[in-house]
């Protein structure tokens, strides 16, 4: 049985996997301003009433959570990841999105990104019930922080639909940042290199511990086999006599 220090040793080798794990990832941003709201003559919003209180001008951000990374030009698929649109200043958001998919076109110096994001509410995807955005930013800038982006598909760049179409709020992209798994070390070699060090940390108290041992007679075992022992020793004292 693991007891003691054994036991605590191995919770925190289980901890460090789980951590290097989870920092396994990439992260895409983009901010920008509402140029139009509910209260422009869309909606109201009824799947997600807070949308209602919105207001042209509003800061909003969109934060996009993936497994993996993004390096290149491609279509990305990222279905289940964490996508949320948010406005902090009114306290709102949506996060009830699906299918997500990421594209990044090469146009010469430029990347141009396109994201459709679908939302689980409403009568579907292409009824009205999904977030578009497409921008452009250098090609150098991909993996970057703190670039600014142009947005494309005026006067729209960013487009989000609920309620069948009946909600559509609209907003620029001004600012595109990314932070991806390639700045986070590989794994297998941050999890070799923490978990030796929660080996060393731990090997004091583990070498402190008395190692017990025990010898074990026929009368141990368990059963028929000590109760045969028994039996054979009696017939030969009887033999013997005889």
């Amino acid at each position: 049985m693991i007891e003691g220090s054994s036991r605590r040793v191995l919770k925190a080798m289980a901890l460090v996997l789980l951590a290097v794990g989870s920092a396994a990832g990439g992260t895409v941003t983009f901010t920008g301003s509402i140029t139009q709201a509910t209260s422009d003559g869309t909606g109201p919003a009824g799947n997600n009433t807070s949308l209602n209180s919105i207001q042209d001008n509003d800061f909003y951000s969109v934060t996009l959570v993936f497994p993996g990374s993004i390096t290149s030009s491609g279509t990305f698929d990222l279905t289940g990841s964490s996508f949320v649109f948010s406005v902090p200043n009114r306290s709102v958001t949506e996060s009830a999105f699906d299918s997500i998919s990421l594209t990044v076109i090469s146009n010469g110096a430029f990347d141009d990104l396109s994201i459709l994001a679908c939302l689980t509410t409403g009568s579907g995807c292409s009824f009205g019930n999904q977030l578009t955005a497409n921008f452009e930013i250098l090609a150098a800038s991909l993996n970057g922080t703190g670039v600014a982006a142009t947005g494309l598909d005026q006067p729209h760049p960013l487009d989000l639909l609920e309620d069948d179409g009946l909600t559509d709020i609209h907003g620029t992209i001004e600012n595109y940042s990314y932070t991806g798994a390639a700045s986070v070390p590989e794994p297998s070699t941050a999890a070799l290199a923490a978990l030796a060090l929660v080996a060393l940390a731990a090997y004091p108290a583990l070498r402190r511990r008395p190692v017990r041992f025990a010898i074990l007679g026929p009368t141990d075992c368990a059963g028929r086999f000590g109760r045969s022992d028994r039996r054979e020793s009696q017939a030969m004292k009887k033999e013997k006599n005889v």
